[in-house]
């Protein structure tokens, strides 16, 4: 039962890449999924510094750095400073950086409203056992990417 799991799990994440390439606009396909994510916690965030993005994803400050050099140097954000604090260095989205931005959450209201249309012929409490399940795999995840990182820094 396991393996048929993790198959069904293997499964899902391809067919979710595949609807993805899809849906979204060829724009997209350029960029990672931190990169996407990044950018949209930047349009979101009030004044989105590296250590707001970090928190906000979940990430380390040291990914989110590398992330947003990337996204600099490709033109999709931009650094600036604050007059009352100019130690801190935030981030706007250019342009192009906005386009994309649009498009993600565009794209993301779709999957939204394609999924919640699944998600509605189950019963709550068959939703609250997925919900628990969910949370403790992505418990389990987390605390196997936080001990890869622990490792990868010695």
């Amino acid at each position: 039962m396991n393996n048929q799991l993790l198959n069904q799990f293997k499964e899902y994440l391809e067919k979710q890449d595949i609807l993805n390439k899809l849906t979204e606009s060829q724009n997209l396909n350029d960029f990672g999924y931190s990169e996407i994510h990044t950018i949209t916690a930047i349009g979101d965030l009030e004044k989105p510094n590296v250590t707001g993005v970090a928190k906000e994803l979940k990430m380390t400050r040291g990914a989110i750095s590398k992330i947003t050099k990337k996204l600099t140097t490709k033109g999709l954000i931009e650094p600036y400073e604050i007059p009352e604090n100019k130690q801190k260095v935030f981030f706007k989205l250019t342009e192009t950086g906005k386009e994309l931005y649009l498009e993600h959450d565009k794209r993301h209201n779709e999957w939204e409203e394609r999924d919640l249309q699944f998600l509605n012929q189950f019963s709550t409490e068959q939703l609250e056992t997925i919900s628990l399940f969910m949370t403790s795999y992505n418990t389990y995840l987390a605390s196997r990417i936080k001990n890869l990182e622990g490792n990868s820094n010695d």
